[in-house]
């Protein structure tokens, strides 16, 4: 099924929120804060909030739709139901694959940048990593809080945008990339002060690594 990229926008909502069409999901978290649930479909992602429901499509926003008070977000025909509010609680923190608009957040959160450079649908040591570490409520608590997380990704199948490709290709050269899963941490400046991959032990080791690095 084709996606619509006509937006939707009212006045009200639009001029109390300083998002609009072409915003990067992680300057809508910075402006809005964490949504009150968000579904996820491959490359779409509506966050749901009590004014409005913001549609992205490989991290840029194409819609935004006014929620009226007492009304639920609808729902899109390309994307699951939104996620359970127990579930959102349970899942706080947010990926992008905005370098640059991660870098402006951390300058301006005070946070660390999580640059996870991986092959997500050939990787195995990346889905091991995914699936033992970064998708654990552990880890989601703690970079929720600390952390502006940024997936690099080297797909063999799945669709990139051009620019979403060329910028990852850029950084891979810049970080001297040559293995896969690489994970980078950066400070608030954007300087790299960690650089390591896999680990095993589950997300308790590997968040205490992470904790080194907090200023």
């Amino acid at each position: 099924m084709k996606i619509s990229y006509l937006a939707v926008f009212c006045a009200a909502s639009v001029s109390a929120l300083a998002t609009s069409v072409g915003d990067s999901r992680t300057q809508v978290i910075a402006e809005k804060g964490q949504p009150s649930s968000q579904a996820e479909a491959g490359s779409v992602v509506i966050l749901n909030y009590a004014d409005v429901s913001i549609k992205c499509r490989d991290d840029l926003v194409v819609e935004i739709r006014e929620v009226k008070p007492g009304r639920v977000p609808v729902a899109h025909s390309e994307a699951p139901k939104p996620v359970p509010k127990k579930a959102a609680e349970d899942a706080p923190s947010v990926w992008t694959t905005d370098y640059k608009a991660a870098l402006a957040v951390a300058a301006n959160q005070h946070r660390n940048v999580f640059l996870f450079f991986t092959g997500s649908d050939w990787c195995g040591w990346c889905k091991k990593l995914d699936g033992e570490i970064l998708s654990t409520p552990e880890f989601k608590a703690y970079a929720g809080a600390k952390l502006v997380l940024v997936e690099l990704d080297f797909p063999r199948q799945k669709e990139q945008s051009e620019a979403v490709k060329s910028q990852n290709q850029e950084l891979q050269r810049q970080f001297k990339i040559q293995g896969y899963p690489t994970v980078i941490v950066l400070n608030p400046q954007g300087e790299s002060v960690g650089r390591f991959g896999y680990q095993p032990g589950g997300p308790e080791p590997f968040i205490a690594r992470l904790k080194a690095f907090e200023q």
